[in-house]
């Protein structure tokens, strides 16, 4: 179990190292063991609201030097600007980096990050401001049993995580649950706007999309059944159930669902490629 003094610092003090942070904090985390740089007051100012023992400020090299867990915690368009003049900076032996910044390959951040070798690269996603978040985990090989257990820790505060070896599968991670709450949206606002045209009241059809999805996806959650009998569970045979699925079927479904995952994965992967 990782020590609750675990000095881990956030470069970057957005909406998921807030949410990573208020997570830690619930698992009692010590906040004087968490330090965050950011240049806006704004987003320091929400990290305090968190728990003022939490060390903020400006300066990312202070983080880096203080840190004996650092994540990095900003846009991928911003990390080489981030990262550069940290160059040479000290920075505690062993220490592990772990960055939650889409599309940069552990490679890219072992050259930005040098001499550093432990290095984890996350894809979390949304749910986890609530919470309820599914985040993957890479890792290089120099990556300690304990520093994975370290990265798990951190990942893990909010909601699940899993590992992966290849890391070549993260660009299908990030298609399935890095992009996919949007889907699930998309979904219910469909449901949403058709329950308005068929008449009923916007915030009961509003109500109705919204806590159908959150209770079906905890029925999935909990539950030990393949997803295709859960839903033959609510599909009586000649129903309004069945009505609506063939249709779904007729309109291709499968196709359009296996092309639009397929189709964030290659742009997650034209995304990574920095040559």
């Amino acid at each position: 179990m990782t020590d609750p003094q675990t000095r881990i610092g956030f470069i970057g003090g957005g909406n998921m190292a807030q949410a990573i942070i208020g997570g830690l904090l619930s698992a009692g985390h010590r906040a004087d063991c968490l330090w965050v740089s950011d240049p806006s007051d704004a987003q320091l100012g929400c990290i305090r609201d968190l728990n003022t023992g939490i060390v903020t400020g400006t300066d990312n090299a202070a983080t880096l030097a203080g840190a004996d867990v650092l994540i990095l915690a900003v846009k991928p368009q911003l990390i080489e600007e981030v990262l550069a003049p940290l160059s040479g900076a000290p920075r505690p032996s062993g220490q592990l980096v772990m960055s939650i910044a889409a599309g940069i390959t552990l490679d890219t951040l072992r050259e930005m990050m040098a001499p550093t070798r432990a290095i984890v690269r996350v894809m979390p996603n949304q749910p986890a401001l609530v919470g309820a978040g599914m985040a993957v985990l890479a890792a290089t090989p120099e990556t300690s049993a304990d520093q994975r257990d370290q990265a798990l820790y951190v990942a893990a505060a909010t909601g699940r995580a899993e590992w992966i070896e290849d890391e070549n599968l993260m660009d299908a991670v990030t298609a399935v649950s890095g992009s996919g709450p949007a889907y699930f949206y998309l979904l219910m606002e469909l449901m949403e706007t058709t329950a308005r045209e068929m008449g009923l009241p916007a915030d009961l059809a509003r109500t109705l999309a919204r806590q159908t999805a959150f209770g079906a996806g905890r029925v999935a959650a909990e539950s030990e059944l393949e997803l295709s009998a859960l839903r033959e569970s609510v599909t009586s045979k000649g129903g309004t159930t069945a009505a609506a699925l063939e249709s779904f079927e007729e309109a291709g479904i499968r196709a359009i669902v296996g092309r639009a995952l397929r189709a964030a994965r290659d742009r997650s992967v034209e995304l990574g490629d920095r040559d």
